[in-house]
C-alpha cells in the first residue's frame, strides 16, 4: 500500500463524485461548486503526514522469561512493563503506547509465565476483558499460536467465552484456536479466560456458569486485563467498575492482591496521565501510582540515521513532473521502478518481488539529504504537507518557487519509496534457531480529514458562494438559503419557505428540511433568470428577490427593494409547485425546466455516501495491495445501517467498473440487447464460478441458501440455479445503468465513460417512413 498516493486518489475521487452528482447547467451557478471544491479546507483538511520512527529497543539486561524465550527483540517500554508485571508481586500497570508497539506482549508474556509457574493448579488465573468480540477473537488466535509453539503446550490452557457459540466449538487447545466449548470450560476452567464485560457479568450471575469459579480461591485470580481501557467511558465505565468489585467480592480477593492492567491509546501531556491514573484506580478499585503508566519511547532522527552519510542531494526536478505522476503508469510496479530511477539514478536490481532491493532501498533513503531533512521536520509529529513544504523549501535546492502540484507529486514519490523499503530483522527462536523477517523500513501514515456536506446553504447575491450553515452566525445566515439541484437536467436554485401573502422567504433550515420532505405547500424554489426571451412564457412566475432581506416583489424592473431599499435585486423564476392531493395541498419536488417528478434534491452529501466513494477508490486502486478497511460509527444503529449501505454502494461502483471494462474491450458494434451476454462471457473467462458469483451477486441476494452453501463449502449445491439468477440480475443491472437510472448518482453516462445512443443508420429509414405517414394523416406536417 502506498498511502500518500491513495490519499491523493481519494481526494480526487470524492471531488469527481460531487462534480458528476451535481452538474450545473444554469450559468448563474455555473462555477459555484467548483469554487467551493478548490478553496482550501472546505471539503478536506490535510493531508497530514506521520512517519513514526522505530521504538527504542530494550537493553535486555534481565531475562524475564527463562521458560518462555522471546522470539523478538523487546522494546524499552515492553521491558518496563515486564519489570512491573513479573516477580512475586506484580504491580498494577497501564500500557499507553501507539499502534504496533506490542501492547499485548507487554502483559501477555508475564501472564503466561505466571500460569506456567502455577501449572497444574486449578482455577482461572487471568481474565482478559475486551470491548469487542472481534478483538477477543483476534487475540485468541495469537495466544493459541504462542502456547502451541512453546513449552507451554499441554501445561497452560486458555479459553474464549463470548456471546456467539461456534458451530463446531473447540474442546481442547489447538494450534490456531483456544478452548471455546462452554461446557468444557465449566468442567475444567482454563488458566486464562478471554471475554467481554457483559459476558463476565453473566458468568457471575448464571447458575450454569457457577462451576467456572469453584476452584478459585482468594489468591487464584492474579491478573485482570482491560484492553482499550479508554473506550469504557461514562455509564459503561461505571458498569465495569461495579462488575470488577463484584468479581473481587465473589472470589474474596483481598485489596491490593489483584494486578489490574489496562491498555490505552497514546497519551498527551501530564494532565492526561493524571486523569488516566485516577480513572484506572476508580475502575479497578486498586492503587495506580504515578509510575504505573508505561509510555512509548522512540528513536530520534539522529539515532535512526546513525552513521549514514549524505550521498544524494538533489530532488527530482520540476522538468520531470510528468514522470512523478502515478496516473501516467499502467501498474504499481512501473510507478515504483520509475521513482527509484528518478531519485537514485539506478534501476531496481533483480525481480520486483525480491526483498533484497527493498532492504538496499532503505539504506539509500538514509543517505538522501531530502529524506534526512524530512525526518527532522516531522520530529515524530503529525505535520501537514503545507507545513512540510514551508519548512523544507528554505533548505532544499530547487524547491523554492515551484508549483504546489509538482511539490505534492514529488513528496508522494519519495513517500512511495519509503513505503516500499524494508529492514531485515533476525529473531531468535526456541532451541537457538533464527528466523529472518523483513519488516517495514518506516511506517508511513497519511491522514485526510473529510467534512460531510450537511446543512449546505448558498449565498443570495450576484456571485453566490456555497457555505456550511454551521460556520455562519445568525447575521450571516440571513442572506443564505438552501440549494436544490435537478438530477435530470442540472438546474440549480435556492429554496425556502414562504407563507401565503407574505413576500418574505424564510431560510430556517430545520423547518425547511421538515417541510421539504413533507411536501409542505410553503416550500418554494427560486431559480435565477436573465432578462430576455423567457419573460413571456414564465412572466407570471417571475419575481425580484432582494439579497438583503430575502423578500420578493412583482414590480416591473424595480430599482430598489420596496421593503429595505436595497439597490441590487435578482430576477428569479419562482414556479408554483402546489397541487391538491385529496383534502391536502402539497408542494411537488418537480423540476420546472425538464418536468421530472421528484428530481429536485438538496445540494449536499452525508458521511455515508462520501465514505462509500472513498471505499471504492481504496479498493479499486492498484496502489492498494492490502484491501482491508475499518470504519467506525458513534453507535450500533449507525454501524448496522452503514454495513449494508457500504455493501450496496460498493457493489454498484464495482459493477460499473466491470461493465465499463467490457465496453472498452468488446463494446464496439454491440447493441444494448447484446451487452448482457458479452458481459457474462467476458467475466466468466476471467473468474472462476465462486469468484464470479461472489463479485456480481447483488447485495439483496446474499440471503439465498445456495450462496450460503457456496460461501461455506466453496461450491454450489447440486441442482443450484444461482448462476442463472446472477446472470439474469446482471442483465437487469445493465439495462438499469443505461436506462432509468442513468442520471442518478455517479453513472457511466454522467462520468462520461459510456452511453447508449441510437444508430443513425437504422434510425434514418424509420424517420423517413414515419414522416410520410405523419404528412398524410396530420395537417400540420404537410
Amino acid at each position: 500500500m502506498i498511502p500518500s498516493v491513495l490519499a491523493r486518489h481519494i481526494e480526487q475521487g470524492v471531488k469527481d463524485f460531487l462534480r458528476t452528482t451535481f452538474p450545473v447547467t444554469n450559468p448563474f451557478f455555473a462555477d459555484l461548486l467548483e469554487r467551493f471544491l478548490t478553496e482550501p479546507d472546505n471539503l478536506f483538511k490535510g493531508p497530514y503526514l506521520d512517519i513514526q520512527l522505530p521504538f527504542q529497543p530494550g537493553k535486555r539486561r534481565v531475562d524475564y522469561f527463562p521458560d518462555l524465550p522471546l522470539p523478538f527483540i523487546s522494546y524499552q517500554h515492553q521491558e518496563q512493563s515486564f519489570a512491573r508485571l513479573t516477580g512475586p508481586r506484580p504491580r498494577s500497570t497501564i500500557v499507553a503506547t501507539g499502534t504496533g508497539s506490542g501492547k499485548t506482549e507487554c502483559f501477555l508474556y508475564p501472564i503466561l509465565q505466571y500460569c506456567y509457574h502455577h501449572r497444574g493448579e486449578p482455577g482461572i488465573k487471568a481474565i482478559l476483558i475486551y470491548p469487542m468480540n472481534a478483538l477477543a477473537t483476534d487475540q485468541a488466535g495469537r495466544i493459541a499460536r504462542l502456547i502451541y509453539h512453546s513449552k507451554l503446550r499441554g501445561q497452560v490452557t486458555a479459553g474464549i467465552y463470548i456471546g456467539q457459540q461456534e458451530k463446531e466449538p473447540s474442546m481442547a487447545m489447538q494450534p490456531e484456536k483456544l478452548i471455546s466449548d462452554k461446557h468444557t470450560m465449566r468442567i475444567s476452567p482454563p488458566d486464562i479466560l478471554l471475554t467481554n464485560y457483559k459476558m463476565l457479568d453473566y458468568l457471575l450471575l448464571r447458575p450454569d456458569d457457577r462451576p467456572l469459579w469453584e476452584h478459585n480461591g482468594p489468591d487464584t485470580l492474579r491478573f485482570l486485563v482491560v484492553d482499550e481501557l479508554h473506550t469504557f467511558d461514562g455509564a459503561q465505565g461505571t458498569d465495569l467498575g461495579c462488575l470488577i468489585r463484584r468479581l473481587k467480592a465473589r472470589l474474596a480477593i483481598e485489596p491490593g492482591y489483584l494486578c489490574g492492567i489496562g491498555t490505552s491509546a497514546t497519551l498527551g501531556g501530564s494532565d492526561e496521565h493524571e486523569e488516566l491514573l485516577n480513572y484506572a484506580a476508580a475502575v479497578f478499585g486498586e492503587q495506580f501510582p504515578r509510575d504505573a503508566v508505561i509510555t512509548e519511547t522512540r528513536l530520534s532522527a539522529g539515532e535512526f540515521l546513525g552513521d549514514s552519510l549524505v550521498a544524494h542531494v538533489d530532488i527530482v526536478s520540476p522538468e520531470r513532473e510528468a514522470e512523478l505522476d502515478p496516473a501516467g503508469f499502467a501498474d504499481y510496479e512501473g510507478y515504483i521502478r520509475a521513482q527509484h530511477r528518478l531519485w537514485f539514478g539506478v534501476d531496481i536490481a533483480g525481480e520486483f518481488a525480491a526483498r533484497e532491493w527493498r532492504v538496499a532501498l532503505g539504506e539509500r533513503l538514509k543517505e538522501h539529504l531530502f529524506f534526512q531533512n524530512l525526518l527532522k521536520v516531522l520530529g515524530g509529529r503529525v505535520v501537514s504537507f503545507d507545513d512540510i513544504f514551508h519548512r523544507l523549501e528554505h533548505v532544499t535546492r530547487g524547491l523554492q518557487d515551484t508549483a504546489s502540484d509538482y511539490r505534492l507529486k514529488m513528496l508522494n514519490s519519495l513517500l512511495a519509496l519509503v513505503s516500499e523499503a524494508r529492514i531485515k530483522e533476525i529473531n531468535a527462536k526456541e532451541g537457538g534457531s533464527e528466523t529472518i523477517e523483513h519488516r517495514p523500513f518506516l511506517n508511513v501514515r497519511v491522514q485526510l480529514w473529510l467534512r460531510e456536506l450537511r446543512r449546505m446553504v448558498g449565498e443570495v447575491g450576484g456571485n453566490p458562494g456555497l457555505r456550511f450553515a454551521d460556520d455562519l452566525n445568525d447575521e450571516q445566515l440571513r442572506n443564505h438559503l438552501p440549494l436544490v439541484h435537478c438530477r435530470e437536467c442540472g438546474s440549480m436554485g435556492w429554496a425556502g419557505l414562504k407563507r401565503k401573502n407574505d413576500p418574505a422567504i424564510m431560510g430556517d433550515l430545520q423547518n425547511f428540511y421538515q417541510g421539504f420532505f413533507r411536501h409542505d405547500p410553503k416550500v418554494v424554489y427560486l431559480f435565477p433568470e436573465e432578462v430576455g426571451e423567457r419573460e413571456t412564457s414564465i412572466g407570471d412566475d417571475l419575481y425580484y428577490l432582494c439579497p438583503h432581506c430575502l423578500q420578493v416583489t412583482k414590480l416591473a424592473e424595480p430599482d430598489r427593494c420596496p421593503a429595505c431599499d436595497h439597490p441590487e435585486l435578482i430576477l428569479v423564476f419562482m414556479p408554483d409547485t402546489r397541487v391538491q392531493r385529496g383534502k391536502r395541498q402539497v408542494s411537488l419536488n418537480r423540476c420546472p425546466y425538464c418536468g421530472s417528478v421528484e428530481s429536485l434534491t438538496l445540494l449536499g452529501s452525508r458521511a455515508a455516501s462520501l465514505t462509500s466513494v472513498m471505499i471504492v477508490q481504496l479498493f479499486s486502486s492498484y496502489f492498494n495491495n492490502d484491501k482491508k478497511l475499518l470504519t467506525f460509527s458513534d453507535n450500533v444503529q449507525d454501524a448496522a445501517h452503514r454495513a449494508g449501505f457500504f455493501n450496496g454502494r460498493t457493489f454498484r461502483f464495482n459493477f460499473r467498473t466491470a461493465l465499463q471494462k467490457v465496453v472498452l474491450e468488446r463494446g464496439e458494434g454491440l447493441t444494448l440487447a447484446q451487452m448482457p451476454a458479452a458481459f457474462v462471457d467476458y467475466w466468466s473467462k476471467r473468474l472462476d464460478e465462486r469468484r464470479y458469483i461472489s463479485t456480481f451477486l447483488a447485495p439483496n441476494m446474499d440471503w439465498l441458501s445456495d450462496f450460503e452453501h457456496l460461501r461455506r463449502t466453496g461450491h454450489l449445491p447440486a441442482g443450484s440455479d444461482l448462476r442463472r439468477q446472477v446472470d439474469k440480475r446482471i442483465a437487469w443491472e445493465i439495462f438499469s445503468e443505461y436506462g432509468f437510472q442513468t442520471r442518478i448518482g455517479r453513472t457511466l453516462e454522467k462520468t462520461g465513460s459510456s452511453v447508449v445512443c441510437l444508430d443513425g443508420k437504422l434510425l434514418q429509414p424509420v424517420v423517413e417512413r414515419l414522416g410520410e405517414v405523419l404528412r398524410n394523416e396530420l395537417g400540420g406536417f404537410r
